[in-house]
């Protein structure tokens, strides 16, 4: 008996003793996997803190910024600078569910049309076209580029030269013909303006569209003073902005004197009394009483600078002023540093 219990006692002992070697064990191997996965997450950590330190730099010095939208059917995006909008990229075609499945393999295995169309869709996207250009411009902005050195030229669209004769045909006869207009940077393409590349709220004038472009370009990269005039344009289609007025002198209407002031980048992206989003940048104007849509001639009479402005809103509401221009008329015609300048207003109808 006593020998059966002795056995009993160690069979208890050993129980007792070895359950905390087995629990030990299985602690050690449990910990090796939680040291691992520990480090793995070391490792998302580093890749989660490196790519924030780089965005916030270049998001930082980023002026130019997309907006995608739809112009009568057709897809376009809208290139911002400082949220003031400068340029609109237009698409060929109309957006469609089946442009949206370039590469999708039909039912019969085929997939050659598709890609063979992948490319062309790829030129044709406004939104690619507009992110070159938005790329290039942040990075003006980041080198500090000298904004006087935006400049736009002419180019003929012609594989062929004209004669002399020939270039004094009507302008817009001649731009149908293909007349290109680049805006360059230190001598290097930025953009092209053409039928589908064109001045945010366009004037359907690709001359002044570039010459409007290029101006806005140099004042919100550089603040530099606005160009008049398009390099290497033949005489026959000079869009100076000073002579645009003189072109169609013929067709005035009436005519008012008195002080013009001007209002700013406070009121972007306001409605107007017309229901327009107010441009700084755009040959706009605001009047008591003239039909919206009317086009005005405004010559400061200290100077004799002119512009041609349309009128889509109301004011201004101070005693003795009679028109509020934008920021871009008031600086052609150099008023930007007293505010206000003596002007004749001429009316030209719509």
């Amino acid at each position: 008996m006593n020998q059966k219990h002795l056995w009993t006692v160690v069979a208890v002992c050993s129980t007792v003793l070895g359950m905390p070697l087995v629990g030990r064990a299985e602690t050690t191997k449990k910990t090796a996997p939680t040291s691992l996965s520990a480090s793995s997450a070391d490792v998302v950590k580093v890749g989660e803190y490196q790519s924030p330190t780089a965005n916030p730099a270049s998001n930082a010095a980023a002026i130019a910024k997309i907006q995608t939208h739809e112009v009568t059917g057709r897809p376009a995006a809208t290139l911002y600078l400082r949220d003031i909008p400068v340029l609109s990229f237009l698409g060929q075609k109309s957006v469609t569910s089946e442009e949206t499945k370039v590469g999708e393999i039909d039912s019969a295995g085929k997939t050659s049309a598709n890609q063979a169309n992948q490319g062309s869709f790829a030129k044709d996207d406004p939104v690619q076209r507009a992110s070159k250009v938005a790329a290039k411009i942040n990075q003006l902005a980041l080198d500090k580029v000298d904004a006087s050195k935006i400049i736009v030229s002419w180019k003929a669209g012609g594989a062929s030269t004209t004669s002399n004769q020939d270039q004094n045909k009507s302008i817009a006869g001649q731009q149908k013909s293909g007349d290109r207009f680049i805006i360059k940077v230190n001598s290097e393409e930025l953009v092209e303006i053409n039928d589908d590349t064109r001045l945010a709220d366009t004037t359907n004038d690709p001359a002044q569209d570039a010459l409007q472009a290029t101006n806005r370009l140099r004042r919100l990269i550089g603040n530099a003073s606005p160009l008049n005039e398009i390099a290497n344009l033949p005489v026959r289609s000079s869009a100076s902005l000073p002579k645009l007025p003189q072109q169609i002198a013929g067709r005035v209407r009436d005519t008012i004197k008195g002080v013009a002031s001007y209002y700013g980048y406070d009121f972007s992206g306001n409605r107007t009394a017309a229901g327009e989003r107010f441009n700084p940048e755009g040959m706009t104007a605001a009047h008591r009483s003239l039909p919206f849509g009317t086009r005005v001639r405004v010559t400061n009479t200290r100077n004799g600078r002119s512009v041609v402005v349309r009128i889509n809103d109301r004011g201004p509401f101070i005693r003795g002023r009679v028109i509020d221009l934008s920021t871009g008329a008031a600086r052609i015609l150099g008023m930007m540093g007293s505010g206000i300048a003596p002007v004749k207003i001429e009316v030209l109808g719509r």
